[in-house]
């Protein structure tokens, strides 16, 4: 994995594979890079800072969109304490610095 951080335009690429670009999706601020067999290679966050620094937690699932991982994988490696949660009922919630510890990022 690949992570570059543009600070003059406050720009972030994630890159999780080396594989050529086919199609991308564009999503407040997040753009999503896929392969031709639509496996995700990779992200970029534009304003990345301003989303980083949000005291909002995310959710299981923006979690997995944010790192290109399945519910389940993210779960097992909740469960071998691999990143640290809070819960609000049965549903688990993620400070954004703790994903980009997970991420490689910080």
């Amino acid at each position: 994995m690949k992570v570059h951080h543009n600070k003059e335009v406050d720009y972030l690429s994630i890159d999780f594979t080396d594989e050529v670009e086919a199609k991308s999706e564009y999503k407040e601020g997040i753009i999503v890079r896929y392969d031709k067999k639509g496996h995700v290679i990779g992200i970029d966050i534009t304003d990345s800072m301003k989303l980083f620094t949000s005291p909002a937690l995310l959710t299981l699932r923006e979690v997995c969109q944010f790192m290109g991982l399945s519910e389940s994988t993210m779960r097992r490696r909740i469960k071998e304490g691999k990143v640290k949660y809070t819960k609000v009922g049965k549903d688990y919630r993620f400070k954004k610095v703790d994903i980009l510890k997970l991420a490689g990022w910080k």
